[in-house]
């Protein structure tokens, strides 16, 4: 979509997940510990931040939910990747 505004995606890791689900919440306007609605229905808590200096864990974590990615896709969301 040229010359459009886009609606933004964020995927996001919550706490102690090993997969990425996507958002419309901007994840630095909720707190850790809040729960989130996702793209697939379902809602993911918030982490804590990481620490500054370090890497977040969640940053290894590149797979993907197919439902969120199915609604991404269709959608034409412009995603942005987002680890605390």
């Amino acid at each position: 979509m040229f010359g459009q505004e886009r609606q933004d995606v964020f995927w996001i890791v919550g706490t102690g997940a090993r997969l990425r689900h996507a958002t419309t919440m901007r994840p630095g306007a909720v707190y850790s510990g809040q729960q989130v609605p996702v793209l697939c229905a379902a809602r993911v808590k918030i982490p804590q931040a990481t620490p500054l200096g370090r890497e977040p864990a969640s940053k290894a974590v590149t797979e993907l939910c197919p439902e969120c990615a199915r609604e991404v896709e269709d959608s034409g969301f412009s995603a942005v990747f987002w680890d605390f």
